[in-house]
């Protein structure tokens, strides 16, 4: 699986329960799962969201916004917010694939 090729134990262990939440049908805890690793890689590698030009922004603007949105404070995303309480399985797919070919392709 490539959830298998994150780095950081924590972060791993964290996308496999939501893979597994994607299974039993808990799609809310996968997205609030997906969210919160994909702010982490924002928190552990703040250069990616410095520097001037669009690439900055474009990191909290690529985040799907499909049923939940980034929090931001100080221009910096610090929490997932839900738009809405039913979350059906394509959306949070998307959410979970979104944050482990980020985790990856950034190596945490």
């Amino acid at each position: 699986m490539k959830v298998d090729r994150i780095q950081d134990e924590q972060l791993r262990t964290s996308l496999k329960a939501a893979h597994a939440s994607l299974r039993a049908g808990d799609h809310r805890d996968v997205v609030q799962r997906a969210g919160d690793a994909y702010i982490e890689l924002l928190r552990r590698k703040p250069e990616l969201l410095e520097g001037d030009g669009p690439m900055p922004r474009m990191r909290i603007f690529m985040f799907p916004r499909l049923c939940a949105h980034l929090e931001l404070q100080d221009g910096k995303p610090v929490a997932v917010a839900f738009d809405r309480e039913t979350i059906g399985f394509p959306e949070a797919c998307t959410y979970y694939e979104f944050a482990v070919d980020n985790l990856v392709r950034d190596g945490l």
